[in-house]
């Protein structure tokens, strides 16, 4: 079992992590987004995790940050949604780097050292955000949800949400309590997106390989989901899976056999995108 310290600090180190795979990509011609400031937030940390990576390792990742992107920007703008919530915001830098309206509210959650590290470097290159941009320093093992309305975000208005990159690192038990903590706050006609994994994926030989991978790096994999449409229905929510590879989530890019995302038995990493009845 992981402490809470030791989680808190796996989850910082992540931030570094995917902040290296944004700036790889970002370094590309034909790039699925940009961000000029991934190279700077990702440090030495990060640049030293992407050295020891090819490229093919980490596509799922691309395909997974542009995946979010659109989702983010399609919702926001169709159903004219100004409340955004990013948890375990990390190194995120999509309060600058996409478009919002101009009365957007986009509240960035995680812990003080990160969101403060964050701040230093995005104030050295006089970065300013394309929202109204509001940071909330918490712990997410702790109750947090009176931090986020003080904060002014409104539960009676809808919401838009996005849980993305963290939670099969967390115990089954908080995944559950976060999306359950997360399905009170959020309105009718609010909208929910997050990645997760199922159990089989932590045993099944076709992805032995990158959960030892994820485990040496002191980063084991250890949250899932075996049925997140059914889970979330419970909750209120009305929700739909996709993955890397999928139509909407390949950009040309993915070459491998794609499964279908509802196939029982075999391992998934599912892009989940849900509404609130």
């Amino acid at each position: 079992m992981i402490d809470k310290q030791t989680a808190n600090d796996l989850l910082a180190s992540t931030a570094s992590w995917t902040a290296s795979v944004r700036a790889q990509e970002s370094a590309r011609a034909d790039g699925l987004f940009r961000d000029p400031w991934a190279e700077a937030l990702a440090g030495p940390e990060g640049r030293d995790w992407i050295a020891q990576r090819t490229p093919d390792k980490t596509l799922a990742i691309v395909l997974r940050t542009r995946y979010f992107d659109d989702f983010l920007q399609r919702v926001s703008r169709d159903q004219g949604l100004d409340q955004v919530v990013l948890m375990a915001a990390g190194y995120d830098t999509r309060a600058y780097r996409l478009n919002w309206s101009a009365d957007t509210r986009l509240y960035e959650l995680d812990q003080p050292a990160v969101l403060q590290h964050k701040a230093r470097v995005l104030a050295a290159a006089a970065a300013r955000p394309a929202c109204h941009r509001q940071t909330v320093d918490l712990d997410l093992a702790k109750p947090w949800q009176e931090l986020l309305v003080a904060a002014g975000f409104e539960p009676a208005k809808p919401s838009l949400w996005l849980l993305e990159g963290f939670l099969f690192y967390l115990p089954d038990e908080q995944v559950r309590q976060i999306l359950g903590q997360v399905s009170k706050l959020a309105a009718p006609h609010s909208w929910l997106g997050f990645d997760i994994i199922n159990s089989i994926m932590l045993n099944h030989p076709y992805t032995k390989a990158w959960v030892d991978m994820q485990a040496a790096s002191g980063a084991p994999w250890i949250g899932t989901l075996d049925d997140p449409v059914a889970f979330l229905a419970a909750l209120g929510w009305q929700a739909s899976l996709s993955q890397a590879g999928q139509p909407d989530a390949n950009f040309g890019r993915w070459t491998l056999p794609v499964l279908p995302t509802a196939m029982l038995n075999v391992p998934h990493n599912w892009f989940v995108t849900a509404q609130k009845a």
